[in-house]
């Protein structure tokens, strides 16, 4: 059995994270599950309250061997873990930092983002518009529950692409967000810090101008902009759905999710010549560090320029 000062100690842990370090529901949410997963692996290998560096090696062992979890997740849990460990430090439930001395590397493997490609958002937005070509006409019907859904689908989309919001972001954004010519959107971000975001697309900007003057006309549930099919407030894992359920009603091989659009807007941006200093401020990196990435991406950037300006293709012209 595990000591009940344990199983306080992660929800005074929790409280802590929540209404003092302003960590958003999703984060907290997520810690309480690490936090839980340990518990479990403790509580099964009797060790109680113990914790210390021969612990964490056997968890991440555990993690590794036992429940083949990805490096992300391992690292995820580890970093957590070290978090709990540090506020049961301080609490004085244990004496020393189960972490010191041990080399462990947490850092994820370099990978470079996936965005959703240009010819794949175009494909959905028809799709949703009902504006299927005589190229696309391979492309299923909707479902009928994709169909009555599509119009708020499209919205989030076109969001996503033209801000790079984080999917937690966009679902909580209200009417109130958003001035009155469309044209700027208060978001709130991790952390609880605040930041601006800006369209740049006239047509986007009116069709929100247009659902807030519709909202203004009748009863509109919690002042929210993306709306389930009950009036509701859309939640993030509806958005999720209806991403995959249009996905494949496109015949899309790559896996579409809300953060490989904000990939696609880093990187669109990137391609078009914004500066990066202007990205990471829409994205709302509090390190530049974590947008450079979208530098090395934009490949199909770097093949247009070096098929316009084909340098071998000029000096041989000379010879023809």
């Amino acid at each position: 059995m595990l000591p009940d000062i344990l199983i306080s100690e992660k929800q005074a842990f929790l409280t802590h994270c929540q209404h003092t370090k302003g960590l958003s529901q999703h984060s907290v949410d997520a810690y309480e599950q690490d936090i839980a997963g340990y518990l479990k692996f403790a509580q099964l290998n009797d060790y109680g309250d113990e914790l210390n560096g021969r612990v964490v090696l056997d968890y991440l062992n555990h993690l590794k061997r036992e429940r083949n979890y990805r490096h992300a997740t391992i690292r995820r849990r580890l970093v957590t873990l070290r978090a709990f460990s540090t506020w049961l430090r301080k609490a004085g439930h244990i004496e020393e930092d189960p972490f010191a001395g041990l080399e462990i590397d947490l850092r994820p493997p370099k990978r470079l983002p996936r965005p959703v490609e240009w010819v794949d958002v175009r494909t959905m937005l028809k799709e949703t518009d009902g504006e299927r070509s005589k190229a696309s006409s391979s492309i299923p019907a909707l479902s009928s529950e994709l169909h009555t859904i599509s119009k708020t689908t499209a919205l989030a989309i076109k969001l996503m692409v033209a801000t790079g919001v984080r999917v937690g972001e966009l679902t909580q954004i209200k009417l109130s967000n958003i001035s009155n010519d469309g044209f700027r959107i208060r978001i709130h971000g991790k952390g609880s810090k605040e930041r601006n975001v800006y369209i740049g697309n006239s047509k986007l900007r009116v069709e929100l101008q247009y659902i807030k003057w519709q909202a203004s006309q009748a009863a509109h549930h919690g002042d929210y902009l993306l709306l389930n099919s009950a009036r509701r407030r859309l939640t993030e894992q509806a958005l999720r759905r209806r991403l995959r359920l249009l996905a494949q009603a496109c015949n899309l091989d790559t896996r579409v999710t809300p953060h490989r659009f904000r990939h696609s807007a880093a990187t669109f941006l990137i391609e078009e010549g914004v500066d990066i200093r202007f990205v990471q401020r829409l994205l709302g990196h509090s390190s530049i560090a974590t947008t450079e990435i979208y530098t090395r991406v934009s490949d199909t950037a770097l093949m247009q320029a070096m098929n316009t300006a084909d340098t071998l293709g000029k000096i041989l012209a000379e010879f023809t």
